[in-house]
């Protein structure tokens, strides 16, 4: 596993599965909530009223964040009590910056897959943002049951496309007890001249930057397009 990350196995999985719970809605659930809209003929509603274009959609997650955000707690308190899992909590503000930095940039990409459904009409099966970032990347190579190290140096590389792969990095060297806040391990962070956690802090700071505007205008896009169409919902 490495000294970066210290030496608990069962941490470091807590830590992967934890944090995919937890992205699960802001990554997930535009998707879902827009699908539902058309389907059960609610969205040409929401957009008769006075409503701001995203209002709708952000009302809809709200039910989902209350829901699926506590769920982090829960699997973190199991790994602890039932699978020996060891946290500190000396850096708690930096672990909830990196994971506030997460969650923007998640939802950045959740509203990319959102747009999709109107925009690229991909109204049925697994969308290919979703399928790509949650599925393939996020599930295999961005750390979530074993250190990117283990694989290849181009997937190590392709690992960095992904919020994921930095926040892992992130929250596994502020959470664990033995972890080395200073070692190296992912690809970027041995070639820039800063320290682990300023090159994820960075790298998080710029996708959330990039993809929250790109996936709202995409988002608002693909609603202008399906007005334009007459096809905001489905008729029956």
């Amino acid at each position: 596993m490495g000294p970066a990350y210290g030496t608990n196995y069962m941490s470091f999985i807590v830590v992967g599965v934890a944090v995919n719970v937890f992205l699960y809605t802001n990554l997930v659930d535009p998707y879902t909530r827009i699908a539902r809209s058309y389907f059960n003929g609610t969205m040409d509603l929401y957009r008769l009223s006075p409503m701001f274009i995203f209002t709708p959609l952000l009302g809809l997650m709200t039910k989902s964040l209350l829901d699926d955000y506590p769920r982090l707690l829960v699997v973190g308190a199991f790994g602890v009590w039932l699978f020996g899992a060891v946290f500190q909590f000396n850096y708690w503000l930096l672990a909830l910056g990196f994971t506030a930095l997460l969650l923007i940039a998640a939802f950045g990409i959740g509203m990319l897959s959102a747009s999709s459904f109107y925009l690229w009409n991909i109204k049925r099966g697994t969308e290919p943002v979703r399928l790509i970032v949650q599925q393939l990347f996020a599930a295999l190579l961005a750390g979530t049951y074993y250190p990117v190290t283990v694989l290849p140096r181009p997937l190590q590389w392709m690992d960095g496309l992904i919020p994921q792969t930095y926040a892992f990095d992130a929250l596994r060297r502020s959470m664990d007890p033995h972890a080395r806040l200073s070692r190296a391990v992912l690809p970027l962070q041995k070639i820039l001249p800063w320290s682990p956690l300023t090159v994820d802090v960075a790298a998080l700071a710029l996708m959330a930057i990039i993809l929250v505007p790109l996936g709202l205008f995409a988002y608002a896009r693909g609603i202008e397009k399906a007005r334009r169409d007459g096809s905001l919902t489905r008729w029956q």
